[in-house]
């Protein structure tokens, strides 16, 4: 059965009221489903970078930051890894050498963050658009993959 929606106005005042509390519910929960779906990412890379572990600096410094209480019609979390070779381990190095000429080799890029993030983002964008949808919003000309 659909989702039926019921919105009774009796005056002005109401009507507000009822604009303002919609935006709020939708952005509470779509910042939950946002969250929920970086640390998802999280778990997955961490799970990754395990196997291609010396260290375990690129763990430690993976984060997840929920950055929701700053946005009234939004919803926004980050994940980022302060490591400071996260670069370098995503994309590769060059053959490199140190100060007194001894070749150091070529690092093979790792990909883990960004093909994670990539396709956790578009499952994310899925799920938020079948939310919406779920209130009467529709949804037209997406670039959602």
């Amino acid at each position: 059965m659909g989702v039926h929606n019921e919105l009774k106005i009796n005056g002005l005042t109401e009507l507000r009221a009822a604009l303002l509390k919609l935006p709020a519910e939708l952005s509470t929960r779509a910042g939950e489903i946002v969250l929920a779906h970086a640390e998802d990412a999280a778990r997955q890379m961490d799970a990754k970078y395990a196997e291609h572990e010396w260290t375990g600096t690129l763990r430690r410094s993976l984060s997840v930051t929920n950055e929701n209480n700053f946005l009234r019609f939004g919803a926004r979390a980050v994940v980022k890894n302060r490591a400071p070779h996260a670069y370098w381990a995503e994309h590769g190095t060059q053959i490199r050498k140190t100060a007194k000429g001894v070749t150091r080799g070529a690092m093979p890029p790792l990909k883990i963050f960004i093909p994670i993030a990539q396709r956790v983002r578009r499952t994310m964008e899925h799920v938020l658009i079948r939310f919406v949808e779920g209130y009467g919003i529709r949804v037209s000309n997406t670039n959602v993959s």
